[in-house]
């Protein structure tokens, strides 16, 4: 996350103490005094100049910025500061009041604007920290009560409170559902649960990496195995990614659903299936190997057979190309509608080193945003958000802040996990541009999928891309 604070008072350096690691800080500020005593918090970038003035700001990385904070002792200056931002499309703008007289003036812009300095760190923190939804000292500022979502992410989910071994903090209520907790040492966060912490202001950061660190879990939510139909149409190299994706994930074995000899009566197709299974242990790189047999053909049978075993994935072989193989991929994202789990489309383009993912903030864009997160943690690799614009004349007039709010998103879930993100908004047809994005600079593309096929993005382009991508696609079903 990137951040823009104009000013480097003692407000701004409340702020750089508070603030997580995870934002990159630059700092504007005309005094050159006042920026290195702010560096004695933290090392930021620093730009030297007046924050009122548009041309300093873009030097600061304006138009890549995710917050802006105006933070000097001068309103005239703030409030420019916030127009300035306004107008170049920043959603996320927090401001002092060095005068109270002046707050009108930045409700006319709909900023929201503090005083005094340790208020106002405070205020701005819980502004830029999304995972932390109020804070509040007392005991003469020994102590702090906090306010945290436990996201689908959080460390803390699942577990019981009991097992944290807080020693100088304590969970004082859960509301979970409108319903108000009052937790004991078995209670187990869910996500979704607001949990208010009370402790020492001293163990602010240890209650803080408690509660706002994330840990990647993929594709345990779904399942722990991956799911390979025993077919002859480019085995070798399913299985091969297949077990690349287990060694690079959460997941634990390789489930081959094959035909049950006992059923098979011709000599040649027995062989043939004894083939394929040589094949699949000599492709799976050590990787432990179930065997489900079924009495019908095994592609036939994934998705009843997926909906009795933990599957984490099921993967299936590239569609192919003409007509024949744009309705094998309308089947497949039907598969990962209809089952609820992820479908991993093979074209053998592990290792994955560069992850795409479309950033949008529907409730599959959230959950695939999420699975690309994990995986590039997971796969120690390169994450890239794309959103896309329609053309003028078919966009809606808030598409562009829209596409930015995406990509904002995916930045914020990915600096719980440290994991940083590549972001870009194009303008145009949304297939030819994931198309050319990721055969260009992607192993692999992450696609999210609604549990109904409402909107044009669902009826259209998913099934495009899955059946046009030069690299592996992975489709997600929403989880929300």
């Amino acid at each position: 996350m990137k951040g823009i604070v104009v000013g480097a008072g003692g407000t701004t350096r409340e702020l750089l103490r508070r603030l997580s690691t995870t934002w990159e800080i630059t700092v504007v500020e005309q005094d050159r005094a006042s920026l290195e005593l702010a560096r004695k918090i933290r090392p930021f970038r620093a730009v030297l100049g007046d924050g009122s003035s548009r041309i300093v700001l873009e030097r600061a990385g304006l138009d890549t910025a995710d917050a802006l904070v105006a933070a000097t002792n001068n309103d005239d200056v703030n409030l420019e500061v916030c127009r300035i931002g306004k107008s170049a499309g920043l959603t996320r703008i927090v401001a002092i009041s060095a005068d109270p007289e002046r707050i009108p003036d930045y409700r006319e812009l709909q900023i929201p604007a503090f005083s005094p300095d340790q208020l106002l760190a405070r205020r701005l923190e819980e502004g830029l920290e999304s995972r932390r939804v109020s804070s509040q000292s007392f005991a003469r500022g020994r102590a702090e009560a906090i306010e945290f979502e436990v996201a689908e992410s959080s460390s803390v989910r699942g577990r019981a409170l009991k097992d944290l071994r807080a020693r100088s903090w304590v969970v004082g209520t859960i509301l979970r559902d409108d319903e108000l907790l009052i937790p004991h040492g078995d209670t187990r966060f869910q996500p979704g649960d607001l949990v208010t912490v009370v402790g020492a202001g001293a163990d602010f950061a240890e209650i803080l990496r408690t509660f706002t660190a994330g840990e990647a879990r993929f594709p345990l939510d779904h399942g722990k195995n991956l799911a390979v139909a025993l077919e002859e149409k480019g085995l070798e190299r399913t299985v091969a990614e297949t077990s690349h994706l287990i060694k690079h994930s959460r997941a634990t074995s390789l489930l081959l659903i094959q035909k049950d000899p006992d059923v098979i009566r011709d000599i040649d197709e027995k062989a043939r299936q004894d083939r394929l299974v040589d094949m699949v242990n000599a492709n799976s790189d050590g990787v432990e190997t179930l065997t489900r047999l079924v009495k019908t053909g095994p592609e036939r049978t994934l998705e009843q057979v997926t909906l009795s075993e933990s599957i984490g994935i099921i993967v299936r072989s590239a569609p192919g190309g003409g007509a024949a193989g744009l309705w094998r991929a309308r089947r497949i994202v039907a598969m990962a509608r209809k089952t609820r789990r992820p479908v991993l489309i093979s074209r053998g383009s592990h290792p994955y080193n560069r992850i795409l993912v479309t950033a949008r903030r529907t409730r599959a864009g959230r959950t695939a945003a999420r699975t690309a997160i994990d995986l590039a943690v997971q796969n120690k690799s390169e994450l890239m958000a794309l959103a896309t614009v329609d053309p003028v004349f078919l966009a809606a007039a808030d598409a562009p802040q829209e596409a930015r709010l995406a990509i904002s998103f995916v930045r914020e879930e990915a600096a719980v996990l440290g994991q940083p993100v590549k972001s870009r908004i194009r303008r145009g047809n949304p297939v030819r541009i994931f198309l050319e994005t990721a055969r260009e600079e992607s192993d692999l593309l992450v696609l999210g999928v609604d549990p109904e096929r409402k909107n044009r993005f669902q009826m259209g382009v998913v099934e495009h891309l899955a059946h046009r991508a030069k690299v592996s696609v992975l489709l997600v079903p929403s989880r929300e």
